[in-house]
């Protein structure tokens, strides 16, 4: 179970009070669980797949480039010119 260390403090009106509580009780859970799962669900989750679209978007976007008819050949060339001093 995660170390929660960080706090964060939220003012809802009593009906919306009452209103999470009552879905706390149904789902057996805190109510402060209830809305860390939210927050997960609706802001984090989406975040980290916007992150993911983004950086496949920037891994697409690189121009092709044909690949090597030897991959041996290719590999041998590569690694001379990656190791040879200027």
């Amino acid at each position: 179970m995660p170390k929660y260390s960080k706090k964060v403090q939220l003012l809802v009106t009593d009906d919306q009070y009452r209103e999470l509580e009552d879905i706390a009780a149904q789902r057996h859970t805190k109510l402060g669980t209830l809305v860390r799962e939210a927050v997960v669900e609706y802001h984090l989750k989406k975040n980290k797949q916007r992150r993911i679209a983004e950086a496949v978007d920037r891994l697409l976007s690189f121009p092709e480039v044909e690949a090597p008819n030897d991959y041996q050949i290719w590999e041998e060339e590569y690694l001379r010119g990656k190791y040879s001093c200027p």
